[in-house]
């Protein structure tokens, strides 16, 4: 089986990111471009901005006396590598072999997955229907070499072909402009007349090993895979990692529930992609000249789809407030976990649209983590302290153990008794807490009064009666 290549060439990585995570930002109607501070020269445009005369390499000045009202947007190294990661995400759900080629582009080993998809046509559809999920603008191209696929897809000649003689016929006809050779070899070569791959391939390449650089030479090699081309291939990461860049800078907590609901939809496709669930969500506020904030989203239950998501934070955002503007949001998922079928009883009936556990993430995030606990029984006889509540919630209901009769609610403290009653059960003696400072020594009794409430009433030994609980 021939070697086929394809080549994946993401020109605009930072202006798609932006637009995608601001969607209702006027990046069509306005030109934009990407300034390279380094060198001082335009790395990325929109199509505004291209018909405007701007180009890539063209100095700001330049670009800003074309068009006056131009937006700058600085290079985020950053950005592009994350939002090429998201892409390579998603790839690798539907093709194996992915190589971080340059830091806008993707090569893609094609050849190893023809038997799985039986022919290259199968393989670009699917390929091309993930691409287009992710909203970004993309050249491609095949190659028997890496080298070839990427000198076809930098030109944009956007074909997929498996026939090599189509392939060489487009790479001869390229300029040497679009390859990897450097100025000075460059420069060189259009000295002795050659300006087209087609003339430099006519040049015996031991020829070239001599008369020009070993650089040159070895270039020559790879793109006509006489020479071995290596790659790194990628592996995914297991956690989920991605972070925000606003257009613009937001005071208003309402108004940051639209990048953050972006945010969690990537989220749900990463986890429903590959059927896991999470219980922590970590956000980040990175704040204008101040400190960032950091957000702990909790569910009991674990969860992936973004809309249950989006309560809880809501909810957690009206207790922050915001000391400066906002211009970043990140969100990192370490811990996640396979997602097993809920199981449910037949004959139980309808249920409430909560369960227990997204109840208490509700709660928490509300309330706060602190302020939601679970009653648990303590080994102790006083009825005061027979009960504590525990921060550490149960995963599920557990019954108690009571064999005593006991009232759902007690007085605290006990009140005198005010009032005529009459027993109906007792005494029941308590008698302990001998080994700390605060012993008790009562006889409990079950009565009633006149209007039909029950109550827990006690004795003392001094023949003073107390009420302690009210039975429901």
């Amino acid at each position: 089986m021939q070697n086929i290549w394809l080549y994946l060439y993401f020109p605009n990585l930072q202006l798609d990111a932006l637009l995608q995570q601001n969607p209702e930002s006027n990046i069509h109607s306005q030109a934009y471009v990407i300034l390279d501070e380094q060198t001082n020269q335009v790395c990325q445009l929109n199509h505004t901005a291209y018909q405007a005369g701007i180009r890539l390499g063209m100095g700001l000045g330049t670009a800003a006396m074309l068009k006056g009202d131009l937006q700058v947007i600085a290079y985020q190294e950053a950005i592009t590598k994350n939002r090429l990661n998201d892409i390579a995400q998603n790839l690798y759900l539907v093709t194996s072999d992915i190589c971080f080629f340059n830091e806008n582009s993707l090569l893609l080993r094609v050849h190893n997955m023809l038997n799985l998809y039986g022919n290259l046509t199968s393989y670009w559809q699917v390929v091309q229907h993930q691409l287009l999920q992710q909203k970004v603008n993309f050249h491609y191209a095949t190659g028997h070499s890496p080298l070839a696929a990427k000198l076809l897809a930098i030109r944009a000649w956007d074909q997929v072909t498996d026939n090599v003689d189509t392939i060489k016929q487009a790479i001869q006809n390229t300029s040497l402009q679009h390859t990897d050779l450097t100025t000075k070899a460059v420069e060189k070569l259009q000295r002795v007349g050659v300006h087209t791959i087609q003339a430099l391939l006519k040049i015996p390449l031991a020829d070239v090993a001599k008369r020009f650089d070993i650089e040159v030479a070895t270039y020559i090699g790879k793109l006509t895979a006489q020479i071995t081309h290596p790659v790194n291939f990628f592996h995914p990461k297991k956690h989920f990692d991605r972070v925000i860049e606003l257009l613009y800078d937001i005071e208003n907590i309402q108004i940051l529930q639209a990048p953050l609901n972006q945010l969690l939809q990537n989220l749900e496709q990463f986890l429903k992609a590959r059927d896991l669930l999470t219980q922590t969500l970590v956000f980040t506020l990175s704040q204008r000249d101040e400190k960032m904030i950091e957000l702990n989203i909790h569910s009991q239950q674990g969860e992936y789809l973004a809309k249950y998501w989006a309560v809880l934070i809501s909810l957690k955002l009206e207790n922050i407030t915001l000391s400066a503007p906002v211009f970043a949001i990140r969100l990192v998922v370490e811990n996640s976990y396979i997602r097993t079928p809920d199981k449910s009883d037949l004959f139980a009936g309808k249920q409430g649209r909560l369960s227990r556990l997204q109840l208490i993430s509700l709660l928490q995030a509300k309330l706060g983590e602190d302020a939601v606990s679970t009653p648990t029984l303590n080994n102790d006889y006083r009825p005061e302290r027979a009960i504590q509540n525990s921060k550490r919630l149960a995963k599920s209901i557990q019954p108690f153990q009571l064999y005593a009769l006991r009232p759902s609610f007690l007085l605290t403290p006990p009140q005198r008794l005010q009032e005529k009653i009459s027993i109906a059960y007792g005494p029941e003696r308590i008698e302990t807490g001998w080994w700390d400072t605060k012993p008790i020594t009562r006889d409990y009794f079950i009565a009633f009064n006149q209007l039909g409430q029950w109550y827990w009433v006690f004795k003392t030994p001094r023949g003073d009666w107390y009420l302690h609980g009210v039975f429901s």
